[in-house]
């Protein structure tokens, strides 16, 4: 058994991965919902899974825009991708994510199609009506 406290920034990692884990990485990310975080669009050579666990969030994955909220779990496979482009609440979005195992000659890494897209971008803070 291994034991990842994403609450101190701790990471599933090829360091301290179990034998037999077919799981490249795991962990955890926030973005405030004060506007003041920052993003990349990127996408990745390698399947990848976020489940959101809160906040609200405009997120855009294969070229669909999704509104994600808690609970949601967002997939994208290889080659997707994928960006957040604001915070829809106050509260801050906090993302659990899991990727897949590697495929052979798979970095594991972000990846860009450009240079501004490797660039992290601030993501706006944009509170939504209550309905």
């Amino acid at each position: 058994m291994t034991l990842i406290r994403t609450g101190n920034r701790e990471r599933l990692t090829a360091e301290n991965r179990p034998p037999g884990c077919p799981a490249h990485s795991a962990g955890r990310f926030r973005l405030a919902g004060d506007g003041t975080s920052r993003f990349d669009r990127h996408f990745h050579d390698f399947d990848e899974f976020w489940f959101v666990a809160a906040g609200t969030a405009t997120i855009v994955a294969g070229g669909t825009t999704h509104q994600a909220q808690p609970g949601d779990i967002i997939y994208t496979p290889a080659g997707t991708i994928h960006d957040i482009t604001a915070i829809t609440s106050e509260e801050d979005l906090e993302v659990f994510w899991l990727s897949w195992s590697l495929p052979e000659g798979a970095d594991g890494q972000h990846l860009h199609q450009t240079p501004s897209d490797a660039a992290k971008h601030p993501v706006p803070s944009r509170k939504q009506a209550a309905t």
